[in-house]
């Protein structure tokens, strides 16, 4: 069991004991708890509910409500302090008429005038803006051309009292147009009367929509809002501060609630004249081309039919529009794509749906089909290396445009078929296979993917047809078709039943080889019999293993329980001493030069855990940064040689100079600990008088790259052959005693072996017991061509002086902050103090644009943490709040932290604890060249 797993579980055991002490205490006294809190009454709100406005107020109060009106409604009393709401139902008329009286308490999406401004309290901000048009059935051309006179004479339907009705009234006087007006209550009843051929038109808002009817004269627009009566100014104040705190989470919360209620169906239930001319024209045929070979979505059946979910989309367009439907399947998308620029074809599906692939390709595309998720099969354990190295066939969904334009860095193959795809895995040559989630299962069958790893990728895309450019009408009709479809083109609508075919290729198969499908049935028994003897023997074998493995895991724990005690017993005895001998600075400069070394060895302790542990969980991710392999390697030995020097022992270094310049791009962390990591050992393991011995060279590689190729030696104490066959094994050593001489974790080299295989580089080791150790390590980087810029930028910052600059540092902790605000003011920094997220940006927000140069940002800080402030901070309107750089200051120290920070909107990512000289750097570099520079 791995260290990090029995932390894991001594926290999960502790929690639990709290939890169920918490528990207990609650039921002793649930009255009280609430009792107390009397800032926390629930206020009961009655809000109008209008009666037949399908996709804004969806439902019957008492039943089950929905629409993007009551989900907002929902949302603002979130950010309430206790409301509840009590649905009154009715028309437009009468809610309003009621809210007027006082008998509601509360109306959405009321658009304002100075007449209801009399009687009413409006909210500061308005939920969002209306559009008015006058709608029409779809087939009415004459209405189509765009000439308001066209609706002279006509019948108009209309709600009465609303804004919609006004303002369309006023635009029909404007054009001089006169005409019937009948009103209904409701806009469901509007489109119902308008389908019933009751009314020739309707006056309607955006906000709903019919099959039924199409947008033809847009007459105008306003805004709307929350209304309260004039006797509930506490309502209004409870509106506008909620409506502001949505609006500082997601400023574009009301359009992206109404998106997801709105149907794309105005006007799809019929055909306009020009659609109608096309079909004509073209024998009220349409021919639709398609890849097979991709249930669920489609195939080609034994019939030479197709089928799948997609061939809803044919069903559609003959059932419901009459037209004869053709289908043709074809192997790959060159060939489909050729047949539709020839004309053979009028629609090629599916298709991953990109504006930019469309365009280069010369077609257009119709609405989505739908949405799909993708997952990833690959090799490795590095899921985004393997996305680097991808193979598709020419007949895929995700063929290579689509994967190029998703993974924009990635080497992209194309093969002829899926078995060349999984031989290019095979072999090494590809990593990856994208491919649609719901065909993973049936990949799997033709397919054995237990050596893979499948893990479904972030995002979805979205499958479109394609249509050859200058065909508007012939894209009206398909998108009208796709919309009635509807659900049915989903991939899991598609039932398992329906590969009837299939099935009954199985079945003929089997009773035709019924003889030889028994024998080998027998054949399978006997092997199974032997098979289970073995798994008896191996799982005797694995319960050893295991038996040993929580023998080294009791041994690592009496071993780290030794070596955490001895660092932290030392700081806390040099305390005392410096204490003992207040005043003498002597004294309290050695002790604290001896307690910081205490620290770093306890800091590197728990590093050595948590980075064994990402490793394991295959977590770690590297990095991919500039820099000077030279002077890394210098600095690490300047590290060790302070220790050798102390024991007694010599440290020499016999690198050649470096063939291809010393500027890297490559994880200088983690090449930093494999070196280091490598020295102490030598150290450690070495005798008095005894030496070390580093020599490093780089060799040009092909591509811009280079082999780094280094090796340390030593005339320690050496190892034995046995004990090499286990050294990369977790908390393995040769003296596992926690009393034993050479004190560690038994983690360094498993840590070294796992990262340099995460860079691609080898080890080799050669060691003789009383002779000494050499460890030979190559690892691949890349050059960096323009080290230069870089170095100049770096030089122009450090000679940069840092008074007069503004900080604003959002820091929890006392402690810390104490620390960071003293040596930030030791260079003439002024700094302003936060404790917690809101505060952050409250008092950001406050302040002038340009009151303060940079944040210094915490991330677990209490309330709102320091991802959630800085994306706040970045849509907060102000006009630096895109420019001014956040910088993470975190114990969160792993390279998936500073992505995790990067994503957040922060410019740059310094782990705790604090090294103030590359913070100074980067503050240099921000007062010289601004957040551009990080």
């Amino acid at each position: 069991m791995r260290a990090a797993t029995v932390l894991r579980s001594v926290i999960y055991r502790a929690l639990a004991i709290v939890l169920a002490a918490l528990a207990v205490l609650s039921s002793i006294a649930p009255v009280q708890a609430f009792a107390d809190d009397s800032s926390q009454q629930v206020k009961t709100v009655r809000v109008g509910w209008l009666v037949n406005n399908e996709g804004f107020q969806d439902g019957i109060p008492g039943e089950r409500l929905s629409g993007w009106g009551y989900e907002y409604l929902q949302t603002l009393s979130y950010y309430t302090p206790g409301w509840r709401y009590e649905y009154v139902s009715g028309t437009f008329t009468e809610l309003m008429d009621m809210l007027e009286a006082g008998e509601i308490d509360l109306m959405p999406n009321i658009s304002y005038s100075e007449e209801r401004a009399q009687k009413l309290l409006f909210s500061s901000n308005p939920e969002g803006t209306e559009r008015y048009f006058i709608y029409a059935k779809p087939d009415r051309d004459d209405l189509a051309k765009g000439d308001p006179q066209a609706l002279q004479g006509l019948t108009i339907g209309c709600n009465p009292g609303v804004m919609q009705t006004a303002v369309g009234q006023q635009w029909l006087a404007n054009e001089g147009i006169t005409c019937t007006y009948r009103e209904y209550d409701g806009g469901s009843m509007l489109f119902d009367a308008l389908a019933n051929d009751e009314v020739d038109a309707v006056i309607m808002n955006d906000t709903i929509s019919s099959p039924d009817a199409s947008p033809m004269f847009y007459v105008g627009s306003s805004d709307y809002y929350f209304a309260v009566p004039k006797s509930r100014p506490d309502l209004m104040d409870d509106i506008n501060a909620a409506m502001t705190a949505i609006a500082r989470v997601n400023p574009r919360y009301i359009d992206e609630v109404k998106s997801n209620y709105s149907a794309q169906n105005s006007g799809s239930s019929s055909f306009n004249g020009p659609e109608r001319s096309w079909l004509k024209a073209n024998d009220n045929t349409i021919t639709l081309g398609y890849i097979t070979g991709k249930l669920p979505y489609c195939n080609e059946d034994e019939d030479g039919e197709m089928e799948g979910s997609l061939a809803s989309l044919a069903t559609t367009l003959h059932d419901k529009f009459g037209i004869t439907v053709k289908t043709v399947a074809f192997d790959s998308y060159k060939m489909m794509s050729k047949a539709l620029s020839k004309g053979s074809i009028d629609v090629a599906l599916p298709v991953y749906r990109d504006y930019w692939l469309a365009e280069q390709t010369g077609v257009v595309q119709s609405v989505s089909l739908g949405t799909m998720s993708l997952t990833a099969i690959h090799t490795g354990s590095n899921l985004n290396k393997d996305l680097q190295n991808i193979a598709c066939t020419k007949s895929s969904f995700i063929n290579k445009n689509a994967l190029e334009s998703l993974f924009p860095t990635a080497t992209v193959t194309e093969y002829q078929s899926d078995d060349e795809v999984f031989d290019a895995l095979r072999k090494g040559t590809a990593h990856c296979i994208v491919a649609p989630s719901s065909r993973v299962k049936t990949i799997g069958d033709r397919h054995d993917l237990e050596g893979y790893e499948t893990v479904e990728l972030p995002g979805t895309c979205e499958l479109s047809c394609w249509i050859s450019r200058g065909k508007p009408e012939l894209l009206g009709i398909i998108n009208k078709g796709i919309i009635n479809a509807g659900e049915s083109l989903s991939a899991s609508n598609y039932s398992s039943t329906s590969y009837t075919a299939q099935e009954s290729d199985t079945l003929r198969f089997l009773y035709r080889n019924r003889t030889a499908i028994a024998a080998i049935l027998i054949g399978m028994l006997s092997v199974g019999i032997v098979l289970l003897i073995w798994a008896l023997v191996r799982a005797r074998t694995e319960r050893e293993k295991a038996d040993a493995a929580n023998a080294a895991k009791t041994a690592f724990l009496t071993r780290m329980s030794h070596d955490i005690r001895t660092p932290l017993n030392g700081i806390l005895g040099l305390i005392e001493i410096e204490e003992l001998k207040d005043g003498d600075m002597q004294v309290a400069r050695e002790s604290r030069a001896k307690a910081r070394v205490a620290a770093n060895h306890l800091l590197s302790l728990i590093n050595d855990i948590l980075e064994m542990g990402k490793i394991e969980d295959r977590k770690l991710t590297l990095e991919h940064a500039p820099f000077n392999l030279k002077e890394l390697c210098d600095d690490a030995l300047v590290l060790c040689k302070l220790r050798a020097s102390g024991n007694g022992i010599t440290m020499q270094d016999n690198s050649l100079p470096y063939a291809t310049g010393p500027y890297m791009i490559g994880s200088p962390t983690h090449i930093r600990r494999i070196i280091i990591n490598l020295l102490d050992n030598s150290i450690k393991y070495n005798k008095r008088g005894g030496s070390v011995t580093f020599s490093s060279q780089t060799k040009p590689l092909d591509d811009g790259r280079a082999l780094f190729c280094f090796s340390v030696s030593d005339t320690g104490i050496g190892m034995a052959p046995e004990f090499l066959k286990h050294i990369y094994e977790p908390f393995a050593q040769e003296g596992d005693d926690a009393r034993s001489k050479f004190q560690g974790t038994g983690m360094g080299m498993p840590i070294v072996k796992s990262l340099i295989d995460l860079m691609g580089g080898t080890i080799e080791i050669s060691s003789e017991v009383g002779a000494g150790s050499t460890f030979d390590v190559q690892i691949p980087l890349d050059i960096d061509k323009t080290p230069q810029a870089r170095e100049r930028a770096n030089g122009q910052a450090n000679s940069c002086s840092l008074a007069g600059m503004n900080v604003l540092l959002a820091e929890d902790n006392e402690l810390n902050a104490e620390i960071a605000q003293a040596l930030l003011e030791s260079e003439g920094i002024v700094v302003t103090r936060t404790a917690d997220g809101n505060e952050t940006v409250n008092l950001y927000v406050g302040r002038p644009a340009g009151s303060f140069d940079a944040i210094l940002m915490d991330i677990m800080m209490p309330g709102m943490d320091g991802y959630e402030a800085t994306r706040a901070i970045r849509l907060s309107g102000k006009a630096d709040a895109a420019d001014i750089p956040i910088i993470a200051l975190t114990a969160n120290a792993f390279a998936e932290d500073a992505q995790a920070a990067h994503d957040a909107g922060m410019n740059a990512h310094l782990p705790k604890p604090l090294d103030f000289n590359k913070l100074k750097n980067m503050l240099a570099r921000i007062k010289k060249n601004g957040a551009v520079s990080l």
